[in-house]
């Protein structure tokens, strides 16, 4: 992993992957997540010929945490890292708790990002006709919720849902996290993909949960831009099956957003949309941008 000094003095590590004279993917990670390439759901990209940049939010990783960070800030953070690779133009793909991210990137950092792909991504949590939590898995309504009930709920529930993860085998995290996995996205997590994600997630809890709960209280929180400011067009993909991030956020998005063309998938699930359809899901993003 790479880390970029940033005009405050705080790290944000970063890794880049493939040449440094192809077209530029951001891939920004769900929740938790960390810089460490998943290669289950990035070959497909480098095998499109793109570079892909992963990076680390806030507290995640070796990233310097702030807390109380916004959605729109991290953006801003992004828009910093791609100042230090001297980068002119890229696309955006933020899957789950990246989506909002991909989204305010190309909101704070209109003039770069040429389009968009967001995969089983959130809604805003005050979206107008949108129960936020409806329809989420247990584990994750109780995360949302417990906002509502101070800071110190919210560090006891990020506490218990990091130790389900931390070092776990795919199989004890889908077994402890039951309500959100669905059977098609348990056989995606037993599968090569699992491995890759429990790698990726322990990175991002090396160093503690400060990256879990900056990231929860960023996600329920004022994201600090408007939807409005995201003008590029916009790929959405989002899995009827899912747990962890209810349709109904990927369906009140496609109501909402400028440029957008939505996918919804009758049988897919959080995890099977993205890791078994990614490369399908960049091409409807390239044909749009190269008409």
């Amino acid at each position: 992993m790479l880390l970029a000094r940033l005009p405050d003095g705080r790290d944000l590590e970063y890794e880049s992957l493939g040449p440094e004279s192809a077209p530029v993917v951001l891939f920004h990670h769900g929740m938790p997540g960390s810089a460490v390439p998943m290669d289950t759901v990035l070959a497909p990209v480098l095998e499109r010929g793109f570079r892909v940049v992963t990076y680390s939010r806030p507290g995640y990783g070796r990233s310097t945490p702030v807390p109380g960070r916004t959605v729109a800030e991290t953006a801003a953070d992004c828009a910093r890292l791609i100042d230090h690779l001297g980068i002119a133009r890229y696309c955006g793909f933020g899957w789950s708790g990246g989506g909002p991210h991909a989204l305010a990137s190309a909101a704070v950092d209109a003039h770069r990002v040429s389009g968009v792909l967001i995969s089983a991504s959130f809604a805003p949590p005050t979206a107008p006709g949108l129960d936020f939590v409806a329809g989420m898995g247990e584990q994750n309504g109780i995360q949302f919720r417990s906002l509502q009930e101070g800071d110190r709920a919210a560090r006891a529930v990020v506490s218990r849902m990091a130790a389900a993860v931390r070092g776990n085998r795919p199989e004890d995290v889908t077994a402890q996290l039951s309500s959100l996995f669905p059977d098609v996205d348990v056989s995606v997590m037993t599968s090569g993909f699992g491995a890759d994600n429990a790698a990726n997630m322990d990175h991002a809890l090396e160093a503690g949960n400060e990256g879990w709960l900056a990231d929860l209280k960023a996600l329920g929180g004022d994201w600090g831009f408007d939807l409005a400011d995201v003008v590029a067009p916009v790929e959405l993909w989002h899995g009827e099956l899912d747990r962890m991030v209810p349709v109904a956020h990927g369906e009140w998005l496609s109501r909402n957003l400028t440029d957008v063309r939505a996918h919804l998938e009758p049988d897919h699930g959080h995890v099977s949309l993205t890791v078994q359809k990614v490369g399908s899901m960049l091409d409807a993003l390239t044909s749009r941008l190269n008409r």
